[in-house]
């Protein structure tokens, strides 16, 4: 059971705690970023992508609107984004204005069979569209796209990075071995298999519900405004998730890191530091019960209300930091 120790006769040193920076993840959340951006999202806005066309009269750029998908026609609705004269020339056709809903409504047999046939091209094209768009979705291996990921030159630069702080903040008490460059590149190969699998697992989980989202703009009236919004809203969760796992990985790889170099320099114990919190991100109650304690790395404290135990920041986006103690 940890306890929060009590301080002794002994001499105590408190070390310069080892903290780290959003350099440390800003880098890697950027190339996990651009792995989904190149391979996912920016072939599905290639396929969306249709040629636009200077036309002189209200009619022909009714058409346009039409064949591009900026405005699209389902069961009598006119849905999308209008502009005074496209909303002029469905006013003159006699089509009525929905102010609640923000659409033109008109019987499709009142249509001119010009709009008509052009409305029908324009359906079997978005058809065509978003089947490519799901095939080429279906395509994506997850163990492929995360073999395309190296994260591992970062890794090893905020390793290198963090050891020299180290060596600088224990060199005036004790004499630690340094860390190899072979030693170096093995632990950060390890985390970069590490993100491998995540990566892996998380694409299995996105790519499912892209395929969805786009499928089911299908069955919306504004279809293809649908599906812009169906892939900004899974390119804004990638964004998050990149972030995450960036930032998350970093600081377990630092949290061990720091464990295991303070406890070869004869670092028993340490004080929990909690950062200072803010609305958007607030300290967890049980951590901030923590701050200014002090506990022995072989025992960490209750973290959470389901008991696990875990040293400052090995916990789920975990922003507390050790500021280590050696005895004399």
């Amino acid at each position: 059971m940890a306890k929060e120790t009590s301080a002794k006769s002994d001499k105590l040193v408190k070390l310069r705690p080892l903290k780290e920076s959003t350099e440390d993840f800003e880098e890697i959340e950027k190339k996990i970023l651009d792995l989904y951006k190149q391979n996912v999202f920016l072939p599905i806005l290639r396929e969306l992508t249709l040629p636009s066309k200077t036309l002189k009269n209200a009619k022909d750029v009714l058409l346009s609107a039409i064949q591009t998908g900026r405005i699209t026609f389902y069961r009598g609705v006119f849905s999308g984004r209008f502009n005074s004269s496209i909303s002029k020339e469905l006013k003159s056709l006699g089509a009525r204005w929905d102010r609640k809903q923000g659409t033109w409504n008109i019987p499709q047999s009142a249509l001119p069979i010009e709009i008509r046939n052009v409305i029908s091209a324009s359906e079997a094209r978005f058809q065509r569209t978003l089947a490519t768009i799901d095939q080429n979705l279906s395509k994506i291996l997850p163990e492929e796209l995360a073999d395309k990921l190296d994260v591992t030159k970062q890794f090893d630069t905020t390793l290198w990075k963090t050891e020299r702080d180290f060596y600088e903040s224990t060199k005036a008490i004790t004499i630690v071995p340094k860390l190899s460059d072979e030693q170096r590149r093995r632990v950060a190969s390890e985390w970069q298999n590490n993100m491998r699998l995540w990566i892996q697992d998380w694409t299995k989980k996105a790519i499912v519900d892209l395929r969805k989202d786009v499928q089911a703009s299908a069955f919306k009236g504004n279809r293809y405004e649908s599906m812009i919004s169906a892939i900004q809203k899974n390119f804004g969760v990638t964004q998050r998730k990149a972030k995450f796992l960036a930032r998350q990985e970093t600081s377990l790889l630092l949290s061990k890191y720091r464990e295991t170099r303070y406890q070869d320099a004869g670092s028993e114990e340490y004080i929990w530091r909690c950062v200072v919190g803010s609305a958007k991100h607030p300290v967890r109650p049980m951590h901030k019960r923590l701050d200014g304690k002090k506990f022995r790395w072989d025992d960490p404290p209750v973290v959470d209300d389901k008991g696990a135990r875990k040293n400052p920041g090995q916990d789920y986006n975990c922003r507390c930091y050790p500021i280590p103690i050696v005895k004399f």
